[in-house]
């Protein structure tokens, strides 16, 4: 068994798998303790100056060190939002992204996927919400980006035509994000239900879509906008997108998006409000989805050196980490105005014909594919230590960087000391 440590020399433990600790007085509490802001400086600050050899490609630790700290900031604001407008409801209850990746089942896995040489989480709560979780988000995208890759190989197998469409339209900062999603829906169903319409899809030679509903927020306030992906006839050509100006215009106008009789906002309506590409392929697609949901520091200073990246606005989740006056409310808005809307959808039967399976988010959030070894087993209260001290994203790097030994040593930089006990494969959350 173990003990607890508050001097002298790290454990060693070799390269096998770990489970069993002591911890302690007060480890089982979530709070900051006061021997390990002491214990830990050195290994943890060893580690953000390269500590460690790594194994192989490591994930990207700045940008999942950046989804935990949001991931953090989230909670905090969820929990409070759920507390006041819920005061009667447990706030795990109100907004799922409380408990996730951070609530446990029971002893918490930390698992290693050789194939990506990734390290994850196994026993802990998942929410599945692409909107309010920056972790979930990540991964339930990732997972997307492969369904997309399949349809559009299946479009171009079978004769078809990728083209890309998208979908804008006038947004001013006292719109609040729920009326701009409401009158955006409007439209999108005043735009399809025309004879109009209809003739132009049998035209196309239309097979079906992929429409993926993004936000940003900038100087002008919320911007939802869509990227749709069409499976048409090769003959089509970018001509197409005069006519689909002309048909977006009018619905806009009729869901109260656009004033008719301001000629100025018409004229730029026109520039601006439609974009066609024909031929697209799977990266430029994707490229164009990552160009909206992309957000952190590096991120935020690559787009503030030009004019057209400032003018974009950011992510939401970005509110997170700048934490500028009013972006926690911000971020409260968008959780909520976003709840029960779907991120990507797919015209009914179109994933049947490429032969995708039908998988929620909720289920890819939880999804592990490639075979895993089970590198540590964390008890409850060895797992309150490392949420407590903010090191879930550490915990991590240190498994990808020194395995065994590398959890050990974090561990015992936090006062907890393991036991080697054999090494086990297996897991049941995916890289993170």
């Amino acid at each position: 068994m173990g003990k607890c440590i508050t001097e002298g020399r790290p454990p060693s433990t070799g390269r096998t798998a770990l489970s069993g600790a002591k911890t302690g007085a007060g480890a089982g509490s979530d709070a900051l303790l006061g021997i390990t802001a002491k214990s830990s400086r050195g290994y943890r600050e060893g580690m953000s100056r390269g500590r460690g050899k790594a194994k192989g490609k490591a994930t990207d630790k700045a940008g999942r060190a950046q989804r935990y700290a949001a991931h953090s900031t989230a909670r905090e604001l969820l929990r409070a939002d759920a507390l006041k407008r819920y005061p009667g409801e447990y706030p795990g209850d109100v907004h799922r992204t409380c408990d996730c990746r951070y609530v446990n089942h029971g002893s918490v896995g930390v698992h290693y996927t050789a194939a990506h040489q990734s390290a994850h989480y196994g026993g802990l709560v998942t929410c599945g919400s692409v909107w309010a979780c920056p972790i979930c988000a990540s991964k339930i995208q990732e997972r997307r980006r492969l369904e997309i890759e399949q349809g559009i190989e299946w479009a171009l197998l079978n004769g078809f035509q990728p083209i890309m469409v998208t979908f804008t339209f006038p947004h001013r900062a006292f719109h609040t994000l729920r009326e701009l999603l409401d009158m955006q829906a409007e439209a999108f169903r005043l735009l399809r239900k025309t004879t109009r319409w209809r003739k132009l899809m049998k035209r196309l030679g239309f097979q079906g879509l992929i429409r993926s509903l993004e936000v940003t927020h900038g100087v002008n306030g919320w911007h939802p906008h869509t990227h749709e992906l069409w499976f048409v006839d090769p003959s089509v050509g970018t001509a197409l997108q005069v006519e689909l100006v002309d048909l977006w215009q009018a619905a806009c106008v009729s869901a109260g998006l656009l004033d008719d009789s301001d000629a100025v906002a018409v004229w730029a309506f026109g520039q601006h409000s439609v974009d066609v590409r024909c031929n697209a392929t799977a990266g430029a697609y994707l490229a164009k989805q990552d160009d909206s949901r992309s957000w952190g520091m590096a991120h935020e200073v690559a787009k503030a050196t030009s004019k057209a990246g400032r003018a974009k606005g950011c992510h939401p989740h970005h509110f997170l980490i700048r934490q500028a006056p009013g972006d926690a409310e911000r971020y409260l808005e968008y959780v909520q105005g976003m709840k029960g809307r779907r991120q990507l959808f797919w015209s009914p039967g179109l994933k049947a014909k490429a032969g995708i399976g039908d998988a929620s988010d909720d289920e890819l959030a939880k999804d592990q594919r490639e075979a895993a070894d089970l590198l540590a087993l964390l008890p409850p209260e060895v797992w309150k230590v490392v949420r407590g001290n903010d090191a879930r994203a550490e915990l991590l790097d240190a498994a990808e960087r020194d395995g065994a030994d590398g959890i050990a040593l974090l561990l015992w930089s936090l006062g907890v000391e393991f036991t080697p006990p054999p090494s086990r494969g297996g897991g049941d959350d995916g890289p993170e």
